[in-house]
This record gives C-alpha cells, structure tokens and sequence, in this order.
C-alpha cells in the first residue's frame, strides 16, 4: 500500500510543477524586458493611436511616430472578423514572447514578434483619405 502511495504523491508534485514548466516554456525568456531597454521588442501602449486587425495572426498597431506589425505566435480564431482586441500593459508596454492580446471570444493570443513597418507616403495617406477613389 505504501509504493502506491509513493506513487500518486510523485504524481501530484509532477502535475503541479507541469504549470510552472509551462509558461517558463510559453514566455521564451527568463524575465520581461525593462523600458527602453536595447534590443527589447516592446511598444508603448501611451504611444498607440490606433490598431488594425489585419488577420488572424497579424495587428498593425499605429503610433504616434511609426507603424508596428505584431505577428501571433498561432492563430487567433475570430479576431479579425470581430476586428477587435483587449491588452493588458505591463510597464506601460506590450513586448513580444511576454504579452498577449484578447479577442473578442476571450481566447488570449500571444505576441511572437513586433516588426517596425515603414510609414506610408504622403501620396498613399491622400489616396486613403479621398472619397470615391
């Protein structure tokens, strides 16, 4: 009776060490980048101005000075039909491999990378802001 019991504590301190594991492996790095710190894929969420849910992987986050393509680490089911998301900022920043951002259906999706996009021309702007065209 006692090796059985052996067993199922083994057991139960594995299961509860399987979370622990888990989001270690999830998060891809020891410990959050601090602000401003080099190398770093982190925005400011003071900076966004507005987001558009490309797809269901991909969210182009407008700021203040640039543009930024936040790529999902999987897909996002509904995100860009409902064309809405939720972010909780840490630090006043959303970082690649650390944060997620929710959908509409609740699902938390996490951030793979951020890559800086280059501003549209003033040519582009004008042909998105006249009507009829």
């Amino acid at each position: 009776m006692q090796p059985r019991a052996f067993a199922f504590s083994v057991i139960i301190m594995l299961a509860g060490l399987s979370p622990a594991l888990a989001q270690e492996e999830e998060s891809g790095a020891a410990r959050r980048p601090l602000p401003g710190e080099p190398g770093a894929q982190c925005i400011d969420t003071d900076k966004i101005v507005s987001y558009q849910t490309v797809s269901d992987e991909l969210i182009r986050f407008e700021l203040t000075d640039h543009h930024v393509m936040a790529r999902l680490r999987k897909n996002c089911p509904q995100m860009h039909y409902h064309g809405y998301i939720s972010y909780q900022p840490v630090n006043g920043q959303l970082c690649a491999r650390f944060d997620d951002v929710v959908s509409r259906s609740g699902m938390p999706c996490r951030i793979e990378s951020l890559t800086e996009l280059p501003l549209p021309s003033n040519n582009e702007q004008t042909a998105e802001a006249a009507p009829g065209r």
